[in-house]
């Protein structure tokens, strides 16, 4: 295979495989039920809504990284 191709060949093949992507990634997607659509927004409600855990917080003698000292 000559030299030149092999440097050659990445760019339409990069620009082919963008196309396809591009196109994959702009599909028309079946609707979504509303069933579905209340569900997922109920998990994310509930995610949003859980409590926090409070921050651990160090040992005594320990020192953060990079604190000097």
């Amino acid at each position: 295979m000559p030299a030149w191709l092999v440097w050659l060949l990445p760019v339409p093949v990069a620009t082919l495989a963008a196309v396809a992507w591009t196109s994959w990634a702009s599909r028309t997607r079946r609707p979504v039920e509303a069933v579905e659509s209340v569900q997922a927004y109920e998990k994310f409600r509930q995610a949003l809504n859980a409590p926090v855990p409070a921050p651990r917080s160090e040992a005594p003698g320990q020192q953060k990284a990079g604190s000097g000292g």
